[in-house]
């Protein structure tokens, strides 16, 4: 079993490396061996076995729940169990993995990192709106995965404990500074998740718009079965050229069941 060596005030864990002289992330496996959770690429300590000072965090209003470091809420029975992140409104949640997160309303809900969510919903985890940021880069032809924020393996996971349905509105954009070319799509992609299968019903690339050089450039989707399910996103740039790539979701997401 790989040692653990060090945690950090998140409660987030680096392991001792093969070579036992630096630090690694280490896998599901090195996580779990310990009894810790492991997504988005990070090992942590469950919150309930996290000891938070309060005085890491600002909580103004009633019945607000606040762990993790670095939080805001304000507002009436907010659950904040990430860090950096801020509760507005009531009875909204952040996961302990969507850190730097926002969420603005009622029963609005942020699972991963980055997110900012917002939810009118009169029912606890039915419906929210919200925006995510992938970033990366590229310096070849190869079709290459995006994350959240550029942070590895953080990606739009699915809550598999609800059966739902996603509208995505994305806006791609691929900058070579080299060049100083520009490539950017526009466009729709819808998912649902039903009988424990991720499944995408449509995507639909509306506009591109770019440099003639950019002509190899290219946006796509897919649905990842994996534990959880995830969507993907990949993009693939040039050969020699180093290319920056930010894309956007807008997210309409519907939970029933």
């Amino acid at each position: 079993m790989r040692k653990i060596s060090s945690i950090d005030s998140r409660g987030r864990i680096q392991f001792v490396d093969d070579k036992g002289t630096g630090t690694t992330l280490g896998s599901k496996a090195d996580c779990e061996a310990y009894g810790y959770d492991f997504k988005n690429g990070v090992c942590k300590i469950p919150t309930s076995k996290q000891e938070v000072k309060q005085a890491d965090n600002f909580t103004y209003g009633r019945k607000n729940i606040v762990s993790g470091v670095n939080n805001s809420t304000l507002g009436y029975n907010n659950k904040i169990n990430g860090s950096n992140s801020i509760c507005i409104g009531n009875n909204n949640t952040i996961d302990v993995y969507a850190e730097n997160s926002v969420t603005i309303g009622t029963n609005a809900y942020a699972e991963h990192v980055g997110e900012i969510a917002f939810s009118a919903s009169r029912t606890s985890n039915r419906a929210k709106f919200s925006f995510l940021q992938f970033d990366g880069v590229t310096t070849n032809n190869t079709p290459t995965e995006l994350y959240l924020g550029n942070n590895n393996g953080a990606r739009l996971y699915i809550n598999e404990d609800y059966d739902s349905g996603y509208a995505i509105d994305y806006t791609a954009v691929g900058v070579n500074p080299s060049s100083n070319d520009i490539f950017t799509s526009y466009g729709h992609a819808t998912y649902k998740f039903t009988n424990r299968t991720l499944t995408e019903v449509g995507h639909e690339k509306s506009t591109t718009i770019r440099d003639s050089s950019t002509n190899h450039y290219d946006i796509d989707f897919a649905p990842i079965v994996n534990s959880p399910d995830y969507i993907e996103v990949k993009v693939t740039g040039d050969t020699g050229h180093t290319v920056y790539w930010t894309v956007d979701f807008k997210v309409t997401e519907v939970r029933y069941g």
